[in-house]
């Protein structure tokens, strides 16, 4: 998909250098995969201890019960 973006030049330049990129369009996918993940990371944590209806400690010890 083409799409023209206004970027400001040092900002792509060193994301290029610490991605260590070649392509300004392989630089901004990088960056979008990023973003992703990281969103998706942050979701995970805010779901983290929700999902068992019981608190960490009422989880171990049943465990430990079988």
């Amino acid at each position: 998909m083409r799409t023209t973006l206004d970027l400001d030049g040092r900002l792509l330049k060193e994301a290029m250098a610490r991605a260590k990129t070649h392509t300004k369009t392989e630089t901004v996918e990088q960056g979008l995969r990023e973003l992703i993940r990281a969103t998706q990371r942050q979701r995970l944590l805010t779901l983290r201890g929700s999902g068992y209806g019981m608190s960490l400690q009422a989880f171990l010890r049943h465990r430990s019960d079988e």
